[in-house]
């Protein structure tokens, strides 16, 4: 039931917290549809802070037929149907130190753009297109390369899969996991 795109989709999913520059990335899509870019903005997820006012600004400009909302609670099928539908994933945080949802999004083999904070702050730009965070106007110009060109969205998505090889998948993770609990109960024991 997720519509097909119309033009070039960027897709924010996840939990809608202001730590995570929902405004910032409204700002960015506003500022390009003024300049002429032609694409997308689903956002996909449950909302925790108010985005009406923000929703209502891209409406009220102009562009409110650019949007595909799909909010609340997501069930692993429609994000699934999100993912395969976007062509670049954002993530505009400003501060974050891991993020799930990025690490899930790797497997989809798409051009993501983030904000250089965190975890994103160390990641290969040949996977992830980076920009300055809290700063609308660093990830609009981030979003515009990427939107322009889709030989770069490839090679991104190229990169994310490279990426995800080298970073392994969930069962990996529980298993270094469990490994890391269980050399420090050992050490507990012997102390």
């Amino acid at each position: 039931a997720v519509p097909e795109p119309r033009a070039t989709r960027v897709l924010f999913f996840g939990t809608i917290r202001p730590y995570k520059g929902f405004d910032l990335l409204i700002e960015a899509c506003l500022a390009l549809w003024l300049a002429g870019h032609v694409f997308e903005l689903a956002v996909a997820g449950k909302a925790f802070m108010p985005i009406a006012p923000l929703l209502d600004r891209v409406r009220d400009a102009g562009f409110g037929e650019r949007l595909v909302l799909d909010l609340g609670f997501l069930t692993e099928q429609r994000l699934d149907a999100h993912l395969r539908k976007s062509a670049i994933i954002a993530f505009p945080y400003r501060h974050i130190d891991s993020s799930g949802a990025f690490l899930s999004a790797l497997h989809y083999g798409k051009a993501m753009v983030a904000s250089r904070v965190g975890m994103f702050a160390g990641l290969d730009e040949g996977a992830v297109r980076l920009c300055a965070p809290d700063d609308a106007g660093a990830l609009a110009q981030a979003l515009a390369i990427v939107l322009a060109d889709a030989g770069m969205r490839s090679a991104l998505g190229k990169g994310a899969l490279t990426m995800r090889a080298r970073v392994g998948d969930w069962e990996a993770a529980a298993a270094q996991t469990v490994s890391v609990y269980e050399q420090a109960s050992e050490r507990v024991r012997q102390a």
